[in-house]
């Protein structure tokens, strides 16, 4: 089956909002044996709606996704827009705005006029509940095609895909017919170099593509036709990228190491400088993370480190703050004094000031201390800013996983 999606908005084609719409549905839908033809994005212009709609149902298509334009203001045209291309018209829907008028209410807020018109409703369409928001999904059948209509904010859109669509007009169990393997800590070009023979010899059967990102590269195995062989192909190529491989398709970095964690019944401390609590805040984005972390200290100052992580001054003068030294010394004093089995610590120079000729910007000493040893390891990312905090979060995180995986 194919499909299209068109995305409306003004702010999208500004660059003032990220089109993440687009890129979510077709994912979402792609398990289901549905291929995205097209993805097309267009302002807030009732004429364009209507004549870029019209070459699409001209493809085809099975489904089209529309996204956006469904609000109460002046530049929420795509109601009016898919009446006129299928000359249709509004219709006031008193139960509907009964129940707005109650949400309202149940929320402590008196419902705008101008939300009146979320209630007007095309009379050939069927409505698609949201319940995460207040402009109800539209769906027409038009030249045996599915036209999902829903409103442009992510996660009502999502609601309606998931809960209402999926179900009532797909309805059909998702085929696994990819597989990604997660890594971190590896190039690009030296995993190619590490699994090169093994897609040579699965070449003829299998497909495979490198997914690159400052957090590591993904690597995506896909059968060239319908295999069962999928997850036993997967094992081969994990087996050949250890370390590196962590996990496959959504699992995370802080997961695996929270794995690993709770197998050895380990808790876990932070000691941050560049990386401002960022290593924190992922440990516990994993669900159950209370489990094994303790806590942090964000140590950004020199007197923070003093006298919170019991860094010598001596140490602090002779080698300075951002050094193998001091990274050391804030592992194990985190670990100490948050009486956890694992400490890690940060220091480094994010930029785009403060480096010089013997420690230039981008440079980062991870100290890892557990029960058994205690390492540092330095590494230069010479990134901006916010991508360097990320990739040295990352580079911590996986640094202890290997650790203990060993």
């Amino acid at each position: 089956m194919n499909a299209c999606i068109l995305t409306i908005g003004d702010e999208l084609l500004q660059g003032f909002t990220i089109n993440t719409n687009s890129s979510w549905i077709a994912k979402t839908i792609e398990p289901y044996n549905i291929y995205i033809k097209k993805i097309i994005t267009i302002g807030d212009e009732h004429n364009t709606i209507i004549s870029e709609t019209k070459k699409i149902l001209n493809n085809d298509i099975d489904f089209l996704f529309v996204t956006g334009g469904l609000g109460p203001t002046h530049d929420d045209v795509t109601k009016k827009a898919f009446c006129k291309l299928f000359k249709d018209e509004l219709i006031f829907d008193e139960v509907y705005y009964a129940y707005l008028q109650k949400l309202f209410i149940n929320q402590n807020k008196v419902l705008p006029k101008i939300n009146k018109s979320q209630a007007m409703i095309p009379k050939k369409a069927s409505s698609m509940p949201n319940d995460m928001g207040s402009a109800l999904g539209i769906y027409y059948f038009q030249k045996n095609i599915h036209i999902f209509i829903m409103p442009g904010v992510p996660n009502e859109m999502k609601n309606i895909v998931k809960n209402h669509i999926i179900p009532n007009y797909i309805n059909t169990p998702p085929l696994k017919n990819h597989i990604t393997i997660k890594t971190a800590g590896i190039m690009e070009s030296v995993l190619s170099e590490k699994v090169d023979v093994l897609m040579k010899k699965y070449a003829s059967t299998f497909s495979f593509a490198f997914l690159p990102h400052y957090n590591g590269v993904a690597f995506r195995i896909r059968p060239k036709n319908k295999s069962n062989n999928l997850e036993k192909v997967k094992n081969v190529f994990v087996n050949n990228m250890k370390p590196y491989a962590y996990g496959t398709d959504n699992d995370t970095l802080e997961s695996a190491l929270a794995q690993s964690l709770i197998k050895k019944n380990y808790s876990i401390a932070t000691a941050e400088s560049c990386t401002g609590g960022l290593i924190s805040k992922r440990l516990t984005d994993t669900s159950g993370s209370s489990t094994y972390f303790i806590g942090g200290i964000t140590a950004y100052s020199n007197k923070i480190k003093i006298n919170l992580l019991d860094i010598s001054k001596e140490s602090l003068k002779k080698h300075g703050a951002v050094s193998e030294a001091i990274a050391l010394e804030m592992a194990e004093s985190i670990r100490k004094k948050m009486n956890s089995d694992i400490g890690i610590s940060t220091t480094g120079i994010s930029g785009p000031d403060g480096g010089n000729n013997k420690k230039p910007v981008g440079l980062v000493y991870i100290g890892v201390a557990t029960p058994i040893t205690s390492i540092v390891k330095k590494y230069i990312f010479k990134v901006n800013r916010s991508i360097h905090r990320e990739m040295v979060a990352t580079a911590a995180l996986n640094t202890t996983r290997i650790l203990l995986e060993k």
